[in-house]
């Protein structure tokens, strides 16, 4: 029964859009390698003038008229895409870029950018599905949810974004995830770039309270980050312990006070501990076919010290209760030291009024082996693909390289450099750390393309059904997760 409500909660988690990026809606917003990322490095721009650097790229796109013609999304957002019109010069400074990059793009090629479709993501995966089966040509790009992805991508609706013209992954407005992770046998269906500007925005990370982390003793934390030594044990050891019964109930109560409130969120957050750990769900083999790649030597360790973290550490509050208030609510009511949340979180209302001192840092590492920090995007970031039937392939990618770059250019220096480094974050050293947990964000083949199935977010669940026992987990669930990578090899195998 628990699986079954944990089910039906996965597949609502779109209401909790940005609910990490402002938890109250008020954004302006098996190798195992990784790519070094390198092309999204926002912090090797900030020597000079970001706008300035930027605006020089050339995207090569040459000539173009096209004569008004509509480039239409099918999208779960709308107006993150294309503005509301009456909210243009407003004085949001996010919603202001968008409306920049949108009349740059569009006056440049001639073209105008609208909405065919927009509803909630499962809403818009059965219209897409329909509409790109049943012969019609009623849009010429999807871009939504990452998580719910990977559903159609196994109905083979989508093209190869190497055979769209105009499209160059090599170019800074792209992730480089496009070519390395997300790319199979030289084909890529869903991709990332900077017109999915949620992709930065809800990148995770953990926020604390510098004033009650001094109270507490917690000492210079930016440091620890700095010298490599955030490690889970190093931040387990802080918190543990730290907990009062504010409220007098005698029982563990949202009133009372802990050393890290864990987010909740449909279970969507908790699973990001996983890239931290450099344990991803899925990896190429030597062949370079992407393989169930989760049971490594330390997963069992993983579950269990995540287990123990929520539901058997005295200082830490965690509920599977979306009604109740969750980890960036306590902490706004100044009841936890640490929290998580995403580096958009900073843009909304609670932190912009915030009267406390606080700061960023990345999740901890597994443990002092582990070279890098690492994280992952909230499942509701956007990813791209175009269309089966999609007639005019070099339209649809001179669109969206044109729109990419403008969003390079535009959109993400004005999130990153004005609205977050200059306007609100409150410290130079949560700027530096900004910058390492961007540099260390992963976008995993097997989360990215598993469309609810597999391991993508088996600590959720885990802790859902308050069962620690991984092997018990795996044995349940690796055949579903590895027939489903199968299947989706199999649909690249079908592109050109």
């Amino acid at each position: 029964m628990k699986r079954l409500l944990a089910l039906l909660l996965a597949l609502v988690m779109t209401v909790s859009t940005f609910a990490l990026v402002s938890c109250d809606k008020g954004e302006d917003t098996p190798d195992g390698t990784k790519s070094d990322n390198s092309k999204d490095n926002y912090a090797s721009d900030v020597e000079g003038d970001i706008f300035a650097e930027r605006a020089a790229v050339d995207d090569e796109l040459g000539e173009y008229d096209f004569g008004g013609r509509e480039f239409r999304l099918a999208t779960y957002y709308d107006t993150m895409f294309v503005p509301d019109p009456a909210d243009k010069n407003k004085g949001n400074l996010i919603t202001d870029a968008k409306f920049s990059a949108l009349d740059a793009a569009e006056s440049r090629f001639n073209f105008k950018t609208t909405v065919a479709y927009s509803g909630i993501y499962y809403d818009v995966v059965e219209w897409v599905s329909k509409n790109v089966l049943s012969g019609a040509d009623e849009f010429d790009l999807f871009c939504s949810h990452s998580a719910s992805a990977g559903g159609l991508v196994l109905k083979n609706v989508f093209l190869n974004w190497y055979d769209i013209p105009n499209v160059d992954f090599t170019k800074p407005w792209w992730a480089s995830s496009c070519q390395d992770e997300l790319t199979y046998d030289g084909k890529c269906i869903l991709a990332v770039s900077d017109f999915n500007y949620n992709a930065l925005s809800g990148a995770y990370c953990m926020i604390f309270n510098k004033n009650l982390a001094s109270a507490y003793d917690f000492g210079n934390l930016y440091e620890v980050v700095m010298d490599g030594d955030w490690t889970f044990d190093y931040f387990y050891n802080l918190i543990k312990d730290v907990y009062v019964d504010s409220d007098g109930s005698g029982t563990r109560t949202e009133g009372d006070f802990y050393g890290y409130a864990q987010a909740y969120q449909y279970n969507c957050p908790i699973n990001a501990w996983l890239w931290a750990f450099d344990n991803p769900i899925a990896a190429k083999d030597a062949d370079g076919v992407p393989v169930v790649a989760v049971k490594t030597d330390k997963i069992n360790s993983i579950v269990q010290k995540i287990y123990d973290l929520c539901l058997n550490t005295n200082g830490v509050h965690w509920v599977a209760d979306n009604e109740s208030k969750q980890g960036m609510d306590i902490f706004l009511d100044r009841k936890a030291i640490i929290t998580m949340g995403s580096v958009g979180s900073p843009t909304g209302e609670g932190l912009r009024n915030f009267e406390d001192e606080y700061g960023l840092l990345p999740l901890p590492k597994w443990d002092e082996n582990q070279q890098n920090y690492y994280t992952m995007t909230a499942g509701e970031h956007s990813v791209m693909a175009v269309p089966k039937t999609c007639k005019d392939t070099e339209f649809v990618g001179t669109c969206i390289e044109v729109l990419s770059a403008e969003n390079y250019k535009k959109v993400i220096p004005t999130l990153y450099e004005t609205a977050l480094k200059t306007r609100y974050l409150r410290d130079n050293e949560s700027k530096e750390v900004l910058d390492i947990i961007l540099e260390g964000r992963v976008y995993d083949f097997g989360y990215i393309y598993g469309g609810f199935e597999g391991f993508g977010f088996m600590l959720g669940q885990i802790l859902y059904d308050e069962n620690p026992n991984f092997e018990s987990y795996y044995a349940e669930k690796y055949r579903k997760a590895r027939n489903h990578l199968k299947k989706i090899t199999k649909v690249f195998d079908k592109l050109s």
